[in-house]
This record gives structure tokens, C-alpha cells and sequence, in this order.
């Protein structure tokens, strides 16, 4: 069991069939359908749920005539179109659905990129270092538009790789990449992605050739009119909204120097844990390919990528995980060429590593999942009462199904001998998978529980009279916007001011410890998820 001999000749046993299955058991556990959690998912419903009912499209509502501006809203025109050609009426369900089909077709694109870098079978390489990257799954696993730009970067590399051989169609793949990386509602992404493709032919020959300036081409005029259309369009529609989309688009650098070293410190510490276990790899490969890494096109791009989000990311006028998550993309490409070379004392390390944390996490979920079924352990199932009181546990055959199966599947891969470069991935994968799925297999219902706004607004339906009725909130685009409109199917209405509000009731939320006090209101209900740290009050207004 888990030999590591140098004399054993080893015998490359590649199974795709296993990754196959590792892959579809992994993107199960986005798909698993659950209620609308922080922080997009609630906003993403309500705004899709909006633009079908009103036919809105082109600038986002939640509130009554106030545009929403998180997210960019091209962002929410995918999944609007296909659930109004498809005639589905579940729209949570059918988001989380679509969500999983662009995770499919992410995960496809960057294994015909590794496939395409100078490495042995690299495709699977690259798909086991993906979908075991803590950023990746962190991004893939919650509803929010940088799985699109993610997949924008994606369809980027495999089009730049593909312009020798099509430029035409990959013109037209560039094209739309770029317009899916502009969905990040800050331009940094975008000026990215249009500055490296200058930058190529000037500074390596092997990016000067017809096909590239065909695609560079194609792509820039498909780009141009698209976003262009989008933007006057947005313009001649509301202007006032196009003027705020403008601003925030294009707040992109803060000129602070003592704010960069804060930033750079910052996304260093962010990117230990969020690159793990791919920066390690990154090293080994470094280390190895030092003087022919930028033999490979596609490999002096993935420097370049990662050099320039770093570096944006420093300089933007915030600190945080949204301003460099692309950079998951090229630091899996480079972590992938040298696999089958990582020396067998670090293989061991890491193998060992991974087969510990992943069956302590596996025995954790599983005395959950036991003291819900059993009660048992007394404190355990207190602390899950905790959290969710009224929470009354069903056994699901298909649920325990699905854990034994990825059970059964980690045991086999972590079984296996004479292990190298490209099995220590494939376990560590297999672990990363084992864990997540067996989580939301057994105790998704319980977790759904928690996070869920469903018996919040339920309990607050007695005191809401009927959906006629105007009920307003101060807090622009709120939680209680989204959440409300989605389960009561009520709109809150906008309002500066509370005192001065036409409407009988007010819906706020706030924070447990904030004082409310409107002269003239009184509150006729209160309560707010165990997991919160606001409560939501509805105050009306004294006869």
C-alpha cells in the first residue's frame, strides 16, 4: 500500500473514466439545489426574478425604480435568456443548474488548454490541480459573476492557443472571452486581457504570425461592437444609471504608495491559502523549466496573466479576494508541466498530508451527520441545534448514496502503490472531492437551514397583510430587498428619509445591538436567522 520504491518501474495506469466520475461527483455539489445564500445569490435570483416578470433587461431593479449596481448587469442576462427559451419556472433551481454547466465547461476548457502545453496527457493534470485549488472551489461552489469571468479567461487562453491552427473561429472565441471577462464590474480585468494581447507579438516572436493578427483582430472588432452597443444602448436608456456604471467600471487605480505595500502583503497572505496546494507545483516547475519555461506560448501568457493581477491588484483603491481571482487560471497551467519530474520524497509528504486532513475532515462530517441521525454525540448535536432550532432531520437514501460512493471512490485512489507525481494530485483531488461532497450530501439540509431566509420571511407573511400593500426600507438594494421580493414577492419602495415615507410599514435591518427608535412607529414583528448578526424589524406606522 502506498509504495514509493525508486527501483519499481511504474506503469502509467491513467483512468479517465475515474476522472470522468470525480469530475461529475465534484460539480454535483454546486448543483445540489439549496435556498439563496449570502452574499450574490439572493441579489442574482431577485434580479433575473425581475427582469423575467417586468421585462426589464437592460438596467437591473430590485427596489422599485432603483437600479442595482453590485453586480454588472450583462452578468444577469445569462441567466435570464435561458431560463425564459426554456420556459423553467423553479429560478433557483434552474441558476444553480445553469451555474453548473458553465463549471462543465470551465473545467473542459482548461484541460484542452493543459492538453495543448508541453507536457504528457496534461489535460487531466490541469483538471485535478483545478478542481483541488481552494480559490477554484471557492468560486465555483457560491453563485456570483467570477465563475463567468472565470470561464471569459478560460475561453481567453484556448482561443490564443488555437490561433495558429483556427484563426478565424478563434477570433470570434476571443471576442466572446472578452466580453465575459468585462462582466467584473471594475475594468482592471478587461485592460488585463487587451493589454497582453499587444504586448505578445512585441515581445516574443513566437506570437508574431498571420493567424495571431487575424484573431487579435476578429476578436477586438466582435469585443468592441458588442460592449459598445451595450454601453450606448445603457446610455440612451437611463442616463443617470449609465454615468454611475461608467464611475464604478472605470475605478480601477488609487495612487497611494503606502496603500501598495499594504495591498501587496495583503494578497500574499491571501494567495498561501487560496492557491493551495497549486503554488507549490508552481515552484517545482519554475525551478525545473527556469530556462525553457517561455517555450511554451500559452506558458509565457500564464506569466504575464500573473504578473499583471498582482500587480492591479495592488494598486486598485481596495483589498480584497474579488481583485485577483483570475490569477487561479495561470498558476494552474504552470503548476501542471512538470507533475511526472516532483521529486518522490515531496510526492510521500504531500500524499501522507492529504490522505491525514482529508480523513479527519471525512470522520468530522460523518459524527455530524451521526449525531442528526441519532443524537449522539449530546454536545455535538447541541451545537447543531445551536444554529438551526427547529432543524428536524430526514434520512435520504440518494443523499447517503452519493457520500458512500465518493467514500468508496477516495479509499480507492488513496489505495493505490507505487505512487508519483500525477496520483499525489489525483488523491489530493479525490480528498478535496470526497470531503466537499460528503458534506453536502449528508448535511446540506442542515446547512440549508442555517443560511436560509425562508422561515424568516414566512414568519413575517402574518404581518404583511397583503402583497398590495406599500412597505418601504432606507437601505438601498438590501438583503431584505432581495430576500423578500423572492419569497413574498413584495418590492420594497425606496426611501431616504423613514419619517417622511408615504407608506404604512417599514422593513429595515440592523444590527442586534442598534437601537431603533421612529417617533411615530412602532414594531409589530421582529426575528432573525441564529447564524446572523442583524435582525430584521417591520415597523408601522401609529393610526
Amino acid at each position: 500500500m502506498l509504495t514509493y520504491s525508486k527501483q519499481t518501474k511504474v506503469h502509467r495506469k491513467d483512468r479517465p473514466l475515474i476522472l470522468i466520475l470525480m469530475v461529475i461527483i465534484w460539480i454535483s455539489g454546486a448543483t445540489f439545489f439549496h435556498e439563496p445564500w449570502e452574499p450574490y445569490e439572493p441579489f442574482v435570483v431577485a434580479v433575473v426574478k425581475n427582469m423575467l416578470t417586468t421585462n426589464s433587461w437592460l438596467v437591473p431593479y430590485i427596489n422599485q425604480n432603483i437600479p442595482y449596481l453590485e453586480i454588472q448587469p450583462f452578468y444577469f442576462w445569462l441567466y435570464a435568456l435561458i431560463i425564459k427559451l426554456g420556459h423553467l419556472t423553479n429560478i433557483v433551481n434552474a441558476i444553480r443548474l445553469i451555474n453548473s454547466l458553465l463549471i462543465i465547461v470551465l473545467i473542459g476548457l482548461m484541460g484542452k488548454v493543459g492538453s495543448g502545453l508541453n507536457a504528457f496527457k496534461n489535460g487531466r493534470n490541469v483538471v485535478m490541480i483545478l478542481i483541488s485549488t481552494v480559490g477554484f472551489i471557492n468560486n465555483a461552489y457560491q453563485l456570483s459573476p467570477n465563475l463567468v469571468v472565470l470561464l471569459g479567461f478560460s475561453l481567453y487562453l484556448y482561443a490564443l492557443q488555437q490561433s495558429s491552427q483556427r484563426p478565424g473561429l478563434s477570433g470570434w472565441w476571443l471576442g466572446v472571452s472578452l466580453i465575459l471577462i468585462s462582466l467584473n464590474f471594475t475594468g482592471e480585468f478587461i485592460l488585463i486581457a487587451l493589454i497582453i494581447l499587444f504586448l505578445l507579438p512585441l515581445i516574443s516572436k513566437n506570437w508574431q504570425f498571420s493567424g495571431y493578427y487575424i484573431s487579435l483582430s476578429l476578436g477586438l472588432m466582435v469585443f468592441i461592437l458588442i460592449f459598445g452597443s451595450y454601453a450606448w444602448q445603457l446610455n440612451k436608456v437611463d442616463h443617470s444609471f449609465f454615468i454611475d456604471w461608467e464611475h464604478k467600471y472605470t475605478d480601477i487605480f488609487a495612487f497611494k504608495p503606502f496603500l501598495w505595500w499594504y495591498s501587496l502583503i495583503f494578497y500574499l497572505y491571501t494567495l498561501a491559502w487560496y492557491l493551495v496546494p497549486s503554488f507549490i507545483l508552481v515552484g517545482w516547475t519554475v525551478y525545473k523549466r527556469r530556462k525553457q519555461l517561455f517555450n511554451d506560448k500559452i506558458l509565457l501568457v500564464c506569466v504575464l496573466l500573473t504578473m499583471s493581477l498582482i500587480l492591479c491588484a495592488c494598486l486598485s483603491p481596495s483589498q480584497q479576494e474579488a481583485k485577483i481571482f483570475p490569477i487561479i487560471l495561470p498558476i494552474v497551467l504552470l503548476a501542471s508541466v512538470e507533475i511526472d519530474s516532483v521529486r518522490i520524497s515531496i510526492v510521500a509528504l504531500m500524499n501522507w498530508f492529504s490522505i491525514c486532513i482529508f480523513g479527519v475532515v471525512t470522520l468530522c462530517i460523518g459524527a455530524l451527520y451521526f449525531a442528526l441521525c441519532f443524537g449522539h454525540p449530546i454536545k455535538l448535536l447541541h451545537l447543531a441545534k445551536f444554529y438551526v432550532p427547529q432543524y428536524q432531520f430526514n434520512f435520504n437514501l440518494w443523499q447517503f448514496l452519493l457520500a458512500l460512493t465518493i467514500m468508496v471512490l477516495w479509499l480507492f485512489m488513496i489505495t493505490r502503490k507505487q505512487i508519483r507525481g500525477r496520483e499525489m494530485i489525483s488523491n489530493w483531488a479525490s480528498g478535496i472531492t470526497c470531503g466537499l461532497v460528503m458534506f453536502v450530501s449528508l448535511c446540506m439540509p442542515w446547512f440549508n437551514s442555517m443560511l436560509s431566509f425562508q422561515d424568516l420571511v414566512k414568519s413575517s407573511e402574518p404581518y404583511l397583510d397583503n402583497k398590495a400593500t406599500c412597505i418601504a426600507t432606507y437601505e438601498t438594494n438590501s438583503i431584505q430587498s432581495a430576500v423578500w421580493y423572492y419569497y413574498a414577492n413584495i418590492r420594497l419602495k425606496q426611501t431616504n428619509n423613514p419619517l417622511q415615507t408615504n407608506c404604512k410599514k417599514i422593513l429595515l435591518g440592523s444590527e442586534v445591538n442598534q437601537l431603533i427608535n421612529y417617533p411615530g412607529w412602532h414594531i409589530i414583528w421582529s426575528s432573525q436567522r441564529p447564524i446572523d448578526t442583524k435582525h430584521y424589524l417591520l415597523l408601522e406606522r401609529d393610526d
